[in-house]
């Protein structure tokens, strides 16, 4: 979903036509928030595939590395070694950050949380804007619907596929 798809969601749940600029100034931030505290939850899946010209660097959105394939070999990135032992030649797979969202971000560009958790970052903007107002029925409305929403997306646990050959023999 685009940034300026999800602003107008969020506005339209609160029933703000004519939002005031001070609303409009929060936003970002409220997405930006909304997106990394999703992000912890139900993590964004990058890869970078390293070759032996490149740099032994994480990614800048790198949050936590997670499993390195070298040769099609599959092993959990070991914390402790980081690129050391690792062949010339393997793909990283990590956990990402979100990218910042700010003021200047146009309403066109992507948002990085998976289209199945977009849901959960608008009920957490919508309830950021509710916070401070002094009758509270919406902000608990909508802080309700993002926990259930992040409920939702964590028991969405996604299994290791194991193929095991017709000849396997226990």
């Amino acid at each position: 979903m685009k940034y300026g798809e999800a602003k107008a969601r969020c506005l339209e749940l609160q029933d703000e036509m004519k939002p005031k600029a001070d609303l409009l100034e929060k936003l970002p931030g409220f997405f930006d928030t909304g997106q990394k505290e999703v992000a912890q939850y139900y993590p964004i899946w990058r890869e970078k595939a390293y070759t032996a010209e490149d740099a032994r660097v994480l990614p800048a959105d790198c949050w936590k590395p997670w499993t390195v394939n070298a040769g099609g070999v599959v092993q959990t990135w070991d914390q402790d070694a980081g690129f050391a032992g690792l062949p010339e030649e393997f793909t990283l797979s990590y956990k990402a950050w979100p990218k910042t969202i700010t003021a200047d971000t146009p309403d066109d560009e992507e948002l990085d949380t998976p289209e199945e958790a977009v849901l959960a970052v608008i009920y957490f903007a919508a309830a950021a804007c509710q916070q401070m107002e002094h009758d509270q029925r919406f902000f608990s409305t909508f802080y309700s619907q993002y926990q259930g929403k992040m409920q939702n997306l964590m028991q969405d646990t996604r299994s290791v596929a194991v193929v095991v050959p017709p000849d396997f023999e226990i």
